[in-house]
């Protein structure tokens, strides 16, 4: 489990890394962080502040898109949940 500050911190070494990030960093550092939420609703709702959050780190990194898209697939996977 990780907090939203050690996900952003993590986030934050990646894109600064040279060469470009591993997705694969990424994802496992937002699973990490979303452990901590309880339910599938929780996961989403925390998911949103961490893609906010993560805007809002301002990188230019190159890896940045790529970034967004691995929370966006997350986001997806969430929605896709039974009802």
């Amino acid at each position: 489990m990780a907090t939203l500050d050690e996900t952003l911190q993590i986030f934050s070494a990646l894109l600064e890394a040279d060469p470009p990030i591993a997705i694969g960093e990424a994802d496992g550092a937002i699973w990490a962080y979303l452990s901590s939420a309880q339910g599938l609703t929780a996961q989403a709702e925390a998911l949103e502040v961490l893609r906010a959050k993560t805007i809002e780190l301002r990188s230019t990194s190159a890896s940045m898109p790529r970034l967004l898209d691995d929370l966006d697939r997350h986001r997806e996977r969430l929605n896709e949940r039974p009802l």
